[in-house]
């Protein structure tokens, strides 16, 4: 390769070409430099020498630390969970230090050249409790230091510098965040910069003076104050991009921006950017063979092949043997359709539709820049139509015939495409939402949908008027809106259901002569087993509508009685009566469940039916029989054949065939290695990029990006895309340029996540004694009404004090203890050889795959025993750890026994959010209005489950999301003081998971909160306490909570100001005897 050159460095092969890579995670020491790029940990010398690959695993590792004595490097594996790694610079083995599991390690630096300092939370009742830690190179456990919770912090000539309450993301992928989780410098215990108005990041220690990344400018920086936090001077200009993960040595400082690596020199020097060649770099970008995972299908007229979505390429599969053909060959291909025609005897009846046959295949491309649809046979060219006029495709239909293709795009309208012309129509469109679950009656004169409108989703039918088609026997005196312009080919359109309710998944049934839907109408209540409360478990049912007017009902009962073949065989014209639809809308004889999907095959129909923490099942039901019957489980998709025979069924590495008419019938197993694909990685990034701006653009909960120039975002930081060199590369990118629109919820994931069997947990501490055993020093106590939160060793006779000798029969090391010997072991039975004083045992234990239940429970049982005690008794302690499932059960774990107190805390500190802050809401603001009292029983308050006194609320920076929303409803509604730190900050709540090209995936702000006290500034701002209260980190090592004690004290005071509701005394009720003279 002309002037490269290849040399060797202890035994590692390096071959030398020009950079260009991206470039992220930089530490120096001394001559040598060591940062990531391609995903991978690299060492480099700092003059702009060659460097070298120091693992090759390609699993996106950060934020590696070269030892003091420049010898080893330390790096956190890009596995999940991450865990802590070190090898030495010159090359050899790669030892893992860690195994901790839970939410993975974060390696800050070092504390002398045979100990790591890194952060982990896995023995914490929070993921982001993440308390910093000494890892001794040899494996043994360390300790924890005294500080608390810290996101960051350097240990440095007797100096310890904290970074605390700072937010979990890159303050380049939130740019100009102002939320609660800015983060927070100590420096020996005491605040610093207590009214800076930016994120902070990286602390260092250099030069008698503290240095920090911040964008209070509104650019990310470094800067620096003096020990007592002042003198603020600034020490890079960029006005660009931001400078990121800075590291220092103690003298010179490392940062990474726009990919590159830079360098500062002095705090009196100017910032220069690093030159690094990398050897052997550019593996990330090398065309790869795709493993064939299916990630959608549609099965042609026959059931003997499929147009196959395979890593964004459409494919030929046929179903047994043959060859596999690429069908796309540019751009992004998704959501495949088979289109089909009819072919007619020359003798034919006029109402006889003929055979229907394979016609082209149809899939949206996104070639031309924007979406289109792409058209091709097997061995035969491709064309493109309606390219940019479709918006964002979100689901696309043929009608059996071929002639028309019904779009569904992403801003609320129904088109019709021409497949032959490519013209394109607007049919209707809708404010509401999006349209979907398209479908065509088998003649393609009626096209039917699901329509959303205010408050539901109705269902809608439109009869389509071509020339030569022949025209339907249809009633009158429907409701008709929306009247269509003259050119589109549709005389009207029929209100079928008023939206009332929600009503999808619409579809005719094989003969056309009825129209069958699932609508959520069912009321079917059963009474809250834990509170007084009903609930509707499911509400979902078929329903079937009848065409004609004088049809009767399928299941209902008939003078004649029922056939035994079925009856009509559907042959003869399709009458249809729009008069009276809704008053012959039936119900299918099935129960109400979760059901979606529901499509017509022969003889009847089927749908998905499942529900939370169940695999989805797929039902036929036969129209004739009245039956259901399953067909398969573990369903992520699935397709019907056109002659409604066959079902191309799909999961996560498979597809199936099978009968659509009997559970019984053959089946077969799609070879998927016939699918080839090639994947060029640089290719798909600039795909994936590109179709990130444009989801971005059109489901941003705001047309305008609120006042950001998304083009020129785009375009700014698309030559970035020559640097990108792996996954994590890539999504490091997205991440900075969603992270411009200064909104919450923008999430960006990568597109390998290589998952780790963690380390199986015990639900116990264990450490190392002194006699060189490990020793079990606490044993979680269960919460017997969370299935997650029993610990293995409960009820096996291990007790506390307790040594593990042995696991499964191997000797426990008495340096790393037995934690390396439980890797992925969760979920199956290990032996555990136990000595119990003179006793030895062997006892077999399920170890627990994260054990952060119990400890969440043991803390919550701390909390509650301290404000008792606090209190003398009088004062209830609720915790709330999210608003969703997980926090709603909590919440009602001790609900009726916290509020029947005097007063109640409801703390939602470390709240993750969710949906449910409403609900919440409800219970917190209910209020006392009578007692209903009983002899043998306690009284009971009306309304139930109220507060008898005050409220008083705790939040914190962790407080997210929904905490974040009720946090604000407490202080709008006044329902007590907000006790604390302000909250998180970001209410612009998610709208769907967005998978690009290469795999990436991404969240999009879709929807945005306004607050009635705080307006638009609950975003990026949070909901700000009644009383600030800081837990320091003095107070984390003495086990201080002061902002439990505050909450406390302002109960009490609360209480002597207001009466506590209680029940009346039964001697003051009237007398009702006789009044005797």
């Amino acid at each position: 390769m002309g002037n490269d050159l290849a040399f060797t460095r202890a035994g590692i092969s390096i071959v030398g070409v020009p950079s260009g890579s991206y470039l992220r995670f930089p530490h120096i020491h001394h001559d040598l430099l060591t940062f990531v790029a391609e995903d991978d940990v690299w060492i480099a010398p700092l003059d702009g020498g060659r460097a070298w690959r120091l693992t090759v695993e390609q699993v996106g590792a950060a934020h590696p630390r070269l030892s003091p004595d420049g010898a080893s490097v330390a790096w956190q594996g890009g596995r999940i969970p991450a865990e802590v790694y070190v090898a030495p610079v010159d090359g050899g083995a790669i030892e893992q230090l860690t195994h901790w599991g839970g939410s993975g390690a974060r390696v800050h630096g070092w504390r002398d050249a045979r100990t790591v300092i890194a952060g982990s939370s896995h023995d914490q009742p929070f993921a982001h409790w993440t308390w910093a830690r000494t890892v001794p190179v040899d494996g043994g456990p360390g300790e924890r230091l005294p500080y608390g919770p810290v996101s960051d912090l350097d240990l440095r000539d007797g100096r310890t510098l904290l970074l605390t309450a700072s937010a979990g993301h890159d303050p380049a992928h939130w740019k100009r965040y102002r939320g609660g989780g800015m983060g927070r410098l100590w420096l020996d215990g005491r605040r610093l910069l207590t009214g800076h108005e930016g994120q902070l990041a990286a602390p260092m220690l250099v030069g008698g003076r503290i240095v920090f990344l911040s964008d209070h400018e509104g650019t990310g920086n470094l800067y620096s104050v003096r020990y007592d936090g002042g003198d603020l001077r600034k020490h890079t200009h960029h006005e660009d991009f931001y400078a990121r993960q800075a590291a220092t040595d103690g003298t010179r400082i490392v940062y990474a921006r726009a990919g590159s690596l830079w360098l500062l020199p002095g705090l009196d020097a100017e910032p220069e950017p690093l030159e690094v060649r990398l050897g052997g770099a550019g593996r990330g970008r090398q065309p790869f063979w795709a493993s064939p995972r299916p990630e959608d299908a549609a099965c042609d007229t026959t059931g003997r092949a499929s147009a196959v979505e395979v890593g964004g390429a459409v494919h030929w599969v046929t179903h047994e043997d043959g060859p596999v053909r690429l069908l796309s060959g540019r751009g992004r291909a998704r959501l495949p359709i088979v289109l089909g025609r009819f072919e007619r005897a020359d003798d034919a009846e006029p109402d006889d539709l003929g055979r229907r046959v394979n016609g082209p295949a149809a899939w949206v491309t996104d070639a031309p820049g924007e979406d289109a649809i792409e058209l091709g046979v097997p061995g035969g060219p491709t064309r493109t139509v309606a390219a940019g006029e479709l918006g964002q495709v979100e689901e696309m239909e043929a009608a059996p015939d071929g002639s028309v293709i019904a779009v569904a795009s992403h801003d609320g309208r129904l088109l019709l495409v021409d497949p032959e012309t490519g013209t394109v129509t607007e049919l209707t469109r809708t404010e509401h939402g999006v349209i979907s679950d398209l479908g065509f009656d088998p003649r393609s004169q009626w096209l039917v949908w699901c329509h959303p409108v205010s408050r539901g989703h109705a269902i809608r039918m439109a009869r389509l008027q071509r020339p030569g088609a022949p025209e339907d026997d249809a009633g009158s005196g429907a409701e008709v809106t929306e009247t269509p312009a003259p050119e589109t080919p549709a005389t009207e359109i029929v209100h079928v259901t008023d939206g009332r309710f929600t009503d999808m998944s619409p579809a005719f049934t094989g003969d056309g002569r009825n129209l069958v839907f699932l609508s959520l109408r069912g009321f079917e209540m059963i009474r809250d087993s834990h509170s007084f409360d009903l609930v509707i478990t499911h509400g979902t049912r078929p329903y079937l509508l009848p065409l004609a007017a004088g049809a009767a009902s399928p299941f209902a009962p008939s003078v004649e009685g029922r056939p035994a073949d079925g009856g009509d065989s559907g042959d003869g014209p399709v009458t249809v009566d729009l008069a009276g639809l809704d008053g012959r809308i039936v119900p299918l004889p099935v129960p109400e469940a979760h059901y979606w999907a529901l499509r017509p095959v022969k003889g009847g129909l089927v749908w998905c039916r499942g529900g939370a923490g169940e695999p989805t099942v797929l039902e036929r039901f036969d129209l004739d029989k009245r039956k259901t019957e399953e067909l398969a489980t573990d369903v992520h998709f699935f397709s019907v054949s056109g002659d409604g025979c066959r079902i191309v069924v799909g999961d996560a590495s498979e597809l199936r065939v099978i009968s659509a008419t009997s559970k019984n019938g053959d089946g077969v197993t799609v070879d998927l290695d016939r699918v080839r694909v090639r994947i060029d990685p640089a290719r798909r990034w600039r795909q994936a990029y590109a179709e990130a701006g444009r989801i971005m653009r059109d489901h941003f909960w705001v047309g305008d990006m609120a006042g950001v120039d998304w083009p020129e975002v785009l375009e700014t930081y698309r030559p970035w895309l020559d640097r990108v060199g792996g996954p994590e590369d890539f999504a490091d990118l997205v991440r900075e340029v969603v992270g411009e629109l200064g909104a919450s919820h923008a999430y960006v994931y990568a597109a390998r996540h290589h998952w780790r069997s963690p380390t199986g947990r015990l639900g116990a501490d264990i450490g190392p004694d002194t006699d060189g055993l490990w020793r079990i020093l606490r044993i979680f106590p269960s919460e017997l009404s969370d299935s997650a939160a029993r610990s293995p060793l409960q009820g096996s006779g291990v007790r506390a004090g307790d040594a593990i000798l042995a696991v499964d029969g191997v000797p426990v090391d008495p340096v790393t203890g037995p934690a390396p010997l439980l890797w992925a072991a969760y979920g199956h039975p290990v032996e555990l050889t136990v000595e119990s004083g003179a006793r030895v045992f062997r006892v077999a234990v399920v170890p627990l795959v994260n054990d952060r239940r119990l400890r969440y429970h043991s803390w919550v049982a701390d909390r509650r025993r301290l404000v008792r005690r606090l209190s003398g008794g009088r004062i209830g302690y609720l915790h709330v750890p999210d608003m969703q499932r997980e926090g709603w059960a909590q919440l009602h774990r001790d609900l009726s026994h916290e509020l029947a107190k005097d007063a109640v805390i409801v703390d939602v500190r470390a709240n993750q959010g969710g949906n449910t802050s409403q609900l919440v809401v409800e219970k917190l603001s209910r209020r006392i209005v009578g007692w209903k009292l009983s002899r043998r029983e306690e009284p009971r308050s009306y309304p139930m489950d109220a507060p008898r006194g005050p409220v008083v609320v705790l939040c914190d920076e962790e407080t997210s999301s929904d905490g974040d929303i009720i946090t604000a409803a407490v202080q709008a509604l006044g329902l007590g003081p907000v006790i604390g730190t302000r909250t998180w900050g970001g209410v612009i709540g998610i709208r769907g998971v967005y998978r690009l090209a290469d795999g990436t995936r991404m969240r999009v702000p879709g929807f945005a909160h306004w607050s009635e006290n705080y307006g638009w500034e609950l975003e990026n701002r949070g909901a700000t306490p009644d009383e600030e209260v800081l837990i320091t980190p003095a107070d984390w090592a003495r086990g201080a909570d002061p902002q439990l004690d505050a909450g406390v004290r302002h109960a009490l005071r609360a209480m002597e100001g207001r009466p506590v509701s209680v029940p009346p005394d039964p001697a003051t009720r009237p007398f009702r005897g006789r009044v005797r003279s």
